[in-house]
């Protein structure tokens, strides 16, 4: 198995270029016109490539729906009972969070903290694999739909990251990987498994956070990735904009970072990154976006879509994938011809 490492020979080379500008700007100061041509170069230099288009076509070809943290309104989020009862209810995909323990193992988790899905309490960074085996993630769900089919939810432990990835395989599901972790470690781990288990064309690693896309793909330019985005996600704590991050001029500040972010997103970041996917939110999708993605050779998918009008619409007129709570919906989708106005269930 190959050993998965950040490739740095174009930022020596960048390095480089850039510190013989600077001695030329000594020497002459009009030497200070190459700057342009250097960031150029720099950028050229630096970009990850595109994945391989069969691994890209192939893992595109069998994702349609994807059960977003498994099947959450069944089972708890992020758990294994969720991904089976997802693949049951036809998801092609499971789409899942990970992090890390304080001994450095990748386990899944969505919150940074264990209060809200657990019956435990702090960070999830300060518990080792072993004290995070008492975690109970059954203890504070309680299912949100009617299925009168489903056994009883009953106690579940925190799964490791590599034990899900070995069922996924084995059930032939395709996997979406959501990385809010920027440690290195966590990204190298991901990279790695992606060797141990050939999930070049089975598996795609997503972020908000640019860095993380990059590092994944300039670790191994085969791994597909994808950049995850929605309007002022660096100003705003949630996707309805109403809880802003910061106060005063801070606040103002990055409300203009978040303008410039998704113009960059929209046009240069993906190429720069090399990622093969943006990844979007359904509040934020429209036609001419994917159209003008398709243009530029990027794949668009959506988060999160909990509404049958808006899933048809998506994967029926848009034609992208989906990823959705209720991934029972799917077997109404392969039958969308049958499918009524009273069939649809609000958000």
């Amino acid at each position: 198995m190959g050993r998965f490492r950040l490739e740095d020979s174009g930022l020596q080379i960048v390095g480089g270029f850039l510190g013989l500008v600077f001695v030329l700007y000594l020497i002459y100061p009009p030497a200070l016109l190459l700057i342009p041509t250097s960031i150029a170069a720099a950028a050229f230099l630096t970009k990850n490539r595109k994945c391989d288009p069969k691994d890209v076509e192939r893992f595109f070809a069998g994702f349609k729906v994807g059960g977003h943290r498994g099947a959450p309104h069944s089972f708890p989020e992020n758990s294994m009972r969720g991904f089976i009862q997802a693949k049951q209810d036809g998801a092609d995909l499971i789409e899942f969070d990970v992090a890390l323990t304080k001994d450095g193992k990748a386990v899944l988790m969505h919150d940074d903290d264990l209060d809200r899905t657990t019956d435990l309490r702090g960070p999830i960074r300060a518990q080792t694999r072993l004290q995070l085996d008492s975690a109970n993630i059954c203890a504070n769900f309680q299912r949100s739909v009617s299925r009168i089919e489903l056994e009883e939810v009953k106690k579940e432990r925190v799964p490791d990251m590599e034990d899900v990835i070995k069922w996924s395989v084995e059930n032939n599901m395709r996997m979406l990987f959501d990385v809010k972790d920027s440690d290195t470690e966590l990204v190298d781990q991901i990279g790695t498994l992606f060797e141990k288990y050939n999930l070049y064309d089975k598996a795609i690693v997503c972020s908000f956070l640019p860095w993380v896309v990059y590092r994944i793909k300039r670790g191994n330019q085969k791994i597909l990735t994808g950049l995850t985005w929605r309007l002022k996600f660096w100003s705003y704590c949630d996707i309805e904009n109403s809880k802003p991050r910061y106060t005063g001029i801070k606040q103002m500040v990055f409300e203009w970072i978040d303008v410039l972010h998704v113009f960059l997103t929209q046009t240069t970041t993906p190429w720069y990154l090399g990622a093969d996917l943006l990844l979007t939110n359904n509040l934020d999708i429209s036609q001419a976006l994917v159209l003008d993605q398709r243009r530029r050779g990027m794949h668009v998918a959506v988060w999160t879509v909990n509404d049958m009008a808006e899933m048809h619409w998506m994967l029926e007129t848009l034609k992208i994938p989906v990823l959705t709570d209720y991934p029972e919906f799917t077997k109404k989708v392969k039958h969308l011809e049958t499918i009524k106005k009273h069939d649809y269930l609000p958000m």
